[in-house]
């Protein structure tokens, strides 16, 4: 990040985030910060950073928080590292579809959980950048029931909360950052992983995976976050415009992605075996291990009763 001072001032930022370039997240960002160019005439310019090139999502976090970088997409689970109640964006089977978690997320409970998340030193931006449901992929056995989840060596974040989600659901978890998850997969270091349709396709994990097994167990979101410093420094008028172009863009990437993973979903139909799974043993277990008592004491009431004011009791 650079700032060239005086009344023409330029400012040149970066936003950095793990997906492809090819992921409708890259496509979407591109075209808003070409928006913000074209009509900030030229005094802001912000360089996406795709596929983790500012690092693991630990560390690129740790980067925006020291002000190395201006611009964040952020999923929930890295901010959970700092503000733990960011973590309910993957609270399993607490949103029935994606319409009805963007209208939350979107509303009293998501400004509160942007709220403890400014708290930590970010700015946060309204609306989230949702990437869809995750699916269960594996390389040995399907997974139908909670049963077959006993010792799998599953990829996840490397985040306490999954840790402890996937540790009650019975699971060996491996702890793998994004970008080697394929290589982890291929040499079996992991068995399988947890991702929405298109990122199995598109992240090639379908090259080296067997079954999908339809959980929509967790939602899975990016957070627009930004520096305070690099905020506060810009003109008000181009804050103001990147906030407008943000609430564009964000509208359109979400149409873009429950179309990618309704199609991704059916060409992945022709290289995986598909099987439904009985979720409800899932949930049952995850109440007979305490995992939803933690995370209500956790998170707080306060979350925890705006959230169910809006979609009704949890599990």
């Amino acid at each position: 990040m650079s700032v060239t001072a005086g009344k023409s001032a330029k400012f040149h930022y970066v936003c950095a985030h793990d997906m492809r370039i090819e992921n409708p997240l890259d496509i979407r960002l591109k075209q808003m910060w070409n928006a913000v160019r074209e009509e900030t005439n030229g005094v802001l310019e912000v360089e996406t950073i795709p596929w983790g090139a500012a690092g693991p999502s630990k560390a690129s976090l740790t980067k925006l928080l020291n002000n190395e970088i201006g611009f964040h997409m952020v999923s929930g689970m890295p901010l959970s590292t700092i503000a733990p109640v960011a973590a309910m964006e993957g609270l399993p089977f607490a949103y029935r579809n994606e319409e009805e978690a963007c209208r939350i997320f979107d509303g009293e409970f998501g400004n509160y959980l942007r709220k403890e998340i400014a708290a930590k030193g970010l700015v946060v931006f309204p609306n989230i950048w949702p990437q869809g449901f995750n699916q269960i992929t594996s390389s040995t056995v399907p997974i139908r029931t909670v049963e077959d989840l006993d010792g799998f060596k599953l990829r996840i974040a490397q985040v306490p909360y999954k840790l402890d989600l996937f540790s009650s659901l019975g699971c060996d978890p491996q702890q793998i950052f994004y970008q080697a998850v394929y290589d982890n997969l291929k040499s079996g270091a992991a068995s399988g992983q947890e991702t929405p349709y298109l990122y199995v396709e598109m992240d090639k994990f379908v090259d080296v995976q067997k079954y999908l097994s339809v959980t929509n167990h967790r939602l899975g979101s990016f957070w627009m976050c930004a520096h305070p410093d690099s905020w506060n420094a810009l003109p008000q008028n181009v804050r103001d415009n990147v906030e407008h172009n943000a609430k564009k863009y964000v509208a359109l990437f979400r149409d873009d992605m429950v179309k990618a993973n309704a199609e991704a979903a059916e060409r992945l139909k022709s290289r995986l075996i598909f099987n439904t799974v009985d979720t409800s043993t899932f949930v049952e277990r995850l109440k007979k291990n305490g995992f939803y008592q933690r995370c209500r004491k956790q998170f707080g009431e306060k979350a925890w009763t705006l959230l169910e004011s809006q979609r009704g009791p949890l599990p």
